[in-house]
């Protein structure tokens, strides 16, 4: 079972360029001025029924098969100060590292401000995108990510997840139904639910939930064709 953290939901940690990371997350993470990380195996039990659109977001994020690390930044180090971003940033696992900008009800920010934030982050060779609450919002994505992170509390029986780590270990990718088949549930998504949330399965919540959806584990590369295509704009 995954370590219970009274915090909202982040990935795995990595070492950052600066060491000024501490670990946590919290729901006011947008608030808060110090930079948050927790393991991706380590998601919360518990998280309020009310979640911001950051901590949608997050959640979104963290349940992406493409995402490998997650953390909440308040800010870089550069040219010997600290710039100020409050954004998440995301390791991919094809390598490369992004920032993710929520451009509505951000504070503003005026050519400076920009132009330095902008030279932080190339330092430490993150791109950014800009994404705002449509596309937060988007489906079916959004209601996927809920209905999935829904069942994280669902209790998964020690010979369940042998048996379902077995099957995609000699088949790598089965659909829902086939798995179901294989664990003797005739409805298995909330036990796929709980998984995928724990960050052992993974599953693409930008298509329609169903039978014939397609399953991996999570350590497993996943086929990252357009695996941004679901945000908005991208910043180079």
């Amino acid at each position: 079972m995954p370590k219970k953290l009274d915090v909202p939901p982040s990935a795995a940690a990595h070492r950052v360029r600066n060491d000024e990371s501490r670990p946590g997350f919290r729901t006011n993470a947008l608030r808060r001025t110090r930079c948050a990380q927790a393991r991706i195996r380590d998601v919360p039990e518990a998280v309020p029924t009310t979640l911001s659109k950051a901590d949608q977001f997050a959640i979104q994020l963290l349940l992406d098969p493409h995402v490998r690390a997650l953390e909440f930044r308040t800010s870089l180090s550069f040219s010997g100060r600290e710039v100020q971003i409050q954004m998440f940033v995301a390791d991919l696992d094809e390598g490369s590292r992004v920032a993710f900008d929520i451009i509505d009800g951000r504070p503003y920010r005026n050519l400076d401000a920009e132009g330095l934030l902008l030279l932080a982050l190339e330092s430490h060779g993150i791109r950014i995108i800009e994404i705002d609450y449509a596309a937060i919002d988007a489906e079916p994505r959004a209601s996927n990510t809920r209905r999935l992170w829904s069942y994280r509390e669902h209790r998964v029986p020690a010979p369940v997840r042998a048996a379902v780590d077995r099957a995609l270990a000699a088949r790598q990718r089965l659909t829902i139904q086939s798995l179901g088949s294989i664990i003797g549930s005739r409805d298995p998504i909330q036990t796929i639910g709980a998984l995928v949330s724990q960050g052992v399965l993974a599953i693409d919540p930008s298509k329609p939930l169903g039978p014939n959806s397609v399953i991996g584990r999570r350590s497993d590369r996943w086929p990252s064709s357009g695996q941004l295509n679901w945000f908005r704009k991208a910043s180079q």
